[in-house]
C-alpha cells in the first residue's frame, strides 16, 4: 500500500461539481492498495495514520498525533501512487492492485475507519474527483506500509 498524507486546515472532495465530502484540521490521504496488500495491510495503515506525528505538541516539534489532537481524516483513493516511471515516458502501473482486489481493500479501510475513533470522510472509489485542499506547513509523507 502506498499513502501520501498531507496536514490539511481543510479539504473537500467533489464529485459532479457537488461536494461530496469535507474535513477542517486533520489529515487527506490518498491511498494506493497494490498486489500484495491484505487485510493485515489495512490494519497497519490505520494505527500509522493516526498516531503518526504530523501536528505540533507542547513543545512546537511535531510531536502530536491525529488522534492528540481529535483532527480529522480523509481518505481519497488514487491507484496511480503505485505506478512505475524510471523507464520511458509512460507509466507502468503493474504493481497496483486489480480494481476488484483495490475496490474490497477500500471499502474494508473504509468499514474498520468506521469502527474507530476518528471523525473521517471519503471520496468515492474509481469516481472522476475534484481534490482541493489547504495543506499547512506544508507538510506531506509517503508511506509504504
Amino acid at each position: 500500500m502506498q499513502a501520501i498524507a498531507q496536514r490539511v486546515s481543510s479539504a473537500k472532495v467533489s464529485i459532479d461539481s457537488k461536494t461530496h465530502s469535507s474535513i477542517n484540521k486533520g489529515i487527506l490521504v490518498y491511498v494506493c492498495f497494490e498486489n500484495n496488500d491484505t487485510e493485515e495491510t489495512i490494519e497497519k495503515f490505520i494505527s500509522k495514520i493516526i498516531n503518526f506525528s504530523f501536528f505540533k505538541g507542547d513543545s512546537s516539534i511535531m510531536s502530536a498525533s491525529l488522534k492528540e489532537i481529535n483532527g480529522q481524516l480523509m481518505i481519497v483513493s488514487q491507484f496511480t501512487l503505485s505506478a512505475v516511471t524510471d523507464k520511458g515516458n509512460k507509466p507502468s502501473f503493474h504493481k497496483a492492485a486489480k480494481t476488484e482486489t483495490a475496490n474490497y481493500l477500500y471499502d474494508l479501510l473504509i468499514k474498520r475507519l468506521n469502527e474507530s475513533p476518528i471523525q473521517f470522510e471519503s471520496g468515492v472509489f474509481a469516481s472522476d474527483m475534484d481534490i482541493y485542499s489547504v495543506n499547512t506547513g506544508p507538510v506531506t509523507f509517503s508511506f509504504k506500509i
